[in-house]
């Protein structure tokens, strides 16, 4: 049985959950991470000398960094539904998590920090200002993508839907300023209906 460390209001340890409900795939998790503690523990190191979650091990196969297991949980458990067989719509599904990693998720770092966990050195209002303008410039172009289809790649949901979907999620979560965005509210609200999302995404923010 697959096993995830991790707390379930981390965006990252949402996502996997999310990748394992849909893929019917069973699992166990364990606690770890800020109240928790463990992630400092030689064990945990030990796992993910970065001391972070989530951290899966499935049947001995150890893996970290949170995208990387829903590619790998999307491939075991859900092959030809969650990870596209063809190549060329999986790459356009990776481009889109990588997205979400390194265009989009870094701008969720001043008003997530400022306004919700209250971090001292975050709680600059023009900062958190800028970043909410920049979300929004960030998430116009998945408005586009998500123009003439229900989900990122097409008309089936796929792996690329969950990283982006939870932290749109935390986007409408925070108390920001944001431009409207038809397309992608229209898609957060078909993400919504989804068991793994109601399952896992469902959580206050902290």
């Amino acid at each position: 049985m697959l096993t995830v460390w991790g707390r379930i209001n981390s965006i990252n340890v949402m996502k996997v959950l999310w990748a394992c409900t849909e893929g019917r795939c069973q699992y166990r998790r364990i606690d770890a991470g800020m109240q928790h503690g463990k992630i400092d523990d030689a064990d945990f190191r030990q796992m993910n000398p970065n001391g972070r979650v989530p951290v899966i091990n499935d049947d001995g196969f150890v893996l970290w960094e949170s995208n990387a297991i829903v590619r790998y949980i999307a491939y075991m458990y859900g092959l030809g539904s969650l990870y596209p067989i063809d190549v060329r719509e999986r790459a356009l599904a990776e481009q889109w998590m990588e997205w979400q990693q390194t265009t989009l998720a870094p701008h969720m770092v001043w008003p997530f920090n400022g306004l919700i966990r209250r971090v001292p050195e975050f709680c600059n209002e023009s900062r958190i200002s800028k970043a909410a303008e920049d979300l929004s410039a960030v998430l116009s172009a998945l408005d586009v993508q998500l123009a003439d289809r229900d989900f990122v790649l097409g008309d089936t949901f796929s792996m690329a839907d969950i990283p982006i979907g939870v932290t749109v999620w935390r986007w409408l979560k925070l108390p920001i300023k944001r431009t409207e965005l038809p397309n992608v509210l229209a898609w957060h609200e078909r993400l919504q209906q989804r068991a793994g999302f109601q399952q896992h995404v469902a959580h206050p923010l902290n």
